[in-house]
């Protein structure tokens, strides 16, 4: 025995399914679009994460070169050296320097110019040499001057006291 309105009936029921599928299959669409879009998000963060900890890492190990390069520029400017002391401190700096340098220039083309401070510091570290060897050759000239005046002092004070 089927009811009156049995065609209405199953013309509603498959509105409802198709609805119901169509509502299924645009969720389980979403679904997908949104795990898909979540997996390229994680894969980006765990890029930058490791593109930042690279750049952290560098900017350390240069930091501690510069350290020790401060530390042995701070010696060969207040601490007396011989000549051969202050040429191989001079060459233990520039190593270093170079080295730093290396390290910015292999950087450059994996890292965006994160070191733009350190190279302009490199500079400015290479100035500061040189401006403590010139310091140093003046003060050498100085000091030979001085000795040589004191001794045409002493020299004269010497012939003043013969007459």
């Amino acid at each position: 025995m089927k009811p009156l309105n049995y065609t209405k009936i199953n013309t509603e029921k498959r509105k409802f399914y198709t609805m119901f599928v169509i509502t299924f299959a645009f969720i389980f669409c979403c679904l997908y679009v949104t795990l898909i879009t979540a997996n390229k998000g994680v894969a980006e963060l765990e890029q930058k994460n490791k593109y930042y900890n690279d750049i952290a890492v560098k900017q350390g190990e240069m930091n501690l070169l510069l350290d020790e390069i401060l530390i042995e520029i701070n010696d060969l400017r207040f601490k007396d050296r011989t000549l051969n002391e202050r040429k191989n401190l001079q060459s233990l700096i520039n190593e270093k320097r170079f080295a730093i340098n290396n390290e910015i220039q292999k950087s450059k083309t994996n890292l965006a110019n994160s070191f733009g401070l350190y190279e302009e510091f490199l500079v400015e570290l290479q100035r500061i040499q040189t401006k403590i060897d010139v310091l140093k050759e003046v003060e050498t000239g100085y000091n030979i001057n001085k000795v040589q005046l004191e001794k045409c002092i002493e020299k004269h004070n010497q012939e003043n006291k013969k007459k």
